[in-house]
């Protein structure tokens, strides 16, 4: 009898797609963990090597002043020591990054450290000379809050950026405003007082934050560079594998790991055979449209219970599809997952029967095994293809096979049972001869 297709509104699913954008969005969140954590490590090598060329700049100024007043002197060993919390500042924020701890909060930290750091200082200068706050400016100090803000560019947070100029502006804003208003005599007067601060030695350590601030901003726009150089070859990498790598693992490769396909691994999977019945009589019962239609039907069911179950499709053979579980890394729920998708697929497959009314009902014929594959990508550039062998793949594919004649629509070797501690529901059948088989195997069906 031919099987009577009942046509679905043709309209377009999304959800293959969906899948696909979220493996990408896992990558893309991938690449932006590690850029965060090499930015923080950079960060905090700038906020070091800043600190020390400042301090640098600040002990020859000292060396050259020769006599100078106690003030003077009591501002000169602040600021040093500014300094050197500002570099070991930076210092433990690059050792906490490189150890990956507390990624998330540690540049809030750090840049709030910062500012803490240099307001301090400028609030100091400010208190011991007892000059007004609209004179902040003629401090070198001052001339920090920019480098401070270069250094936070480095995250490519714009919510962190906006914090720190938040913090800048507010902390600056007090002081500037905190103190009653003075008169353009008591402003002369003020700024008479400060002359030092326009000294040759202040201004050879304005003249060297400029320099650190062009050093950050160099910093800042090569590790853009870098991100956008990184992410086109990831593009790349991507848009090549996709042409003979399964769905499910183009988007997640790394080049290293895509490196280690090349060479080819030995490593133990589940595999899942599954294949619809009679597919001969179901094309030969409608026109190539309809048979279409049906085969798009069935691979959508197939790709749903896979990727609900977490497994990666290597093929699709004809009516039939290879599944693999535990590529590109295993897990010890490799094989429970395997029979999670057989059961779940059967399931769709009843459902879709239900549905669409379909006489006589469409069949399928699942098997699955565990063991020891060969796993890579074969080939020369102009045809390249990933692939597993070895004797489990051929294993599995007998099994499947075997359901055709026992008539037990899920079978699963014994390996596969043991590997995902399942058992309720499974009994063993006199395993049928499998063909290209050598060595005995123990077969399950489910009930």
């Amino acid at each position: 009898m031919a099987l009577q297709v009942r046509l679905p509104f043709l309209r377009r699913r999304p959800f293959e797609n969906r899948r696909v954008a979220q493996r990408l969005d896992d990558a893309t969140e991938r690449l932006i963990r590690e850029a965060d954590v090499a930015a923080l490590r950079r960060a905090g090598f700038v906020r070091a090597v800043v600190a020390g060329l400042l301090l640098l700049s600040v002990l020859l100024a000292e060396t050259s002043l020769g006599q100078i007043g106690q003030l003077a002197l009591r501002q000169i060993h602040v600021a040093e020591a500014t300094l050197v919390l500002f570099g070991s500042a930076g210092l433990v924020s690059a050792w906490l990054a490189n150890r990956r701890i507390a990624i998330s909060w540690l540049p809030t930290l750090a840049a709030t450290v910062d500012a803490c750091l240099i307001l301090g200082n400028l609030t100091y200068s400010l208190w011991s000379t007892g000059v007004s706050g609209a004179h902040f400016t003629t401090f070198p100090i001052a001339w920090a809050v920019p480098i401070a803000l270069a250094a936070t560019a480095i995250h490519y947070h714009p919510r962190l950026q906006a914090y720190v100029a938040g913090l800048y502006v507010v902390g600056i804003a007090l002081l500037v405003f905190s103190g009653t208003y003075l008169t353009p005599s008591e402003r002369i007067a003020d700024l008479g007082e400060l002359s030092e601060q326009f000294s040759a030695q202040a201004n050879g350590v304005r003249l060297m934050m400029i320099f650190a601030f062009g050093l950050v901003l160099f910093l800042v726009a090569r590790q853009g560079r870098f991100l956008l150089e990184r992410a086109v070859r990831e593009t790349t990498l991507r848009l090549n594998l996709t042409r003979y790598l399964p769905s499910e693992l183009a988007p997640i490769l790394t080049e290293r790991e895509f490196e280690g396909l090349r060479e080819g691994r030995r490593i133990t999977v589940t595999m899942l055979f599954v294949d619809i019945r009679a597919s001969s009589q179901i094309g030969e019962g409608m026109d190539p449209a309809r048979l279409a239609v049906f085969m798009s039907a069935f691979r959508r069911r197939v790709t749903r219970a896979v990727t609900q179950s977490g497994g990666v499709i290597d093929k699709f053979i004809g009516d039939g599809a290879l599944v693999l579980f535990g590529v590109p890394s295993g897990s010890p729920s490799d094989a429970a997952r395997a029979l999670s998708c057989a059961h779940l697929l059967l399931r769709l497959v009843a459902r879709w029967n239900e549905k669409r009314g379909f006489d006589p009902p469409v069949r399928i014929g699942i098997g699955v095994h565990t063991g020891e594959v060969f796993c890579g990508v074969v080939g020369d550039e102009d045809r390249l293809e990933f692939t597993v062998l070895g004797e489990a793949v051929n294993i599995a594919a007998r099994i499947e096979q075997a359901t055709k004649t026992t008539g037990y629509p899920l079978l699963a070797s014994k390996e596969t049972l043991d590997a995902s501690g399942e058992t309720e529901g499974w009994f063993e059948i006199e395993a049928p001869s499998l063909a290209g088989v050598t060595r005995p195997v123990r077969l399950f069906a489910f009930a």
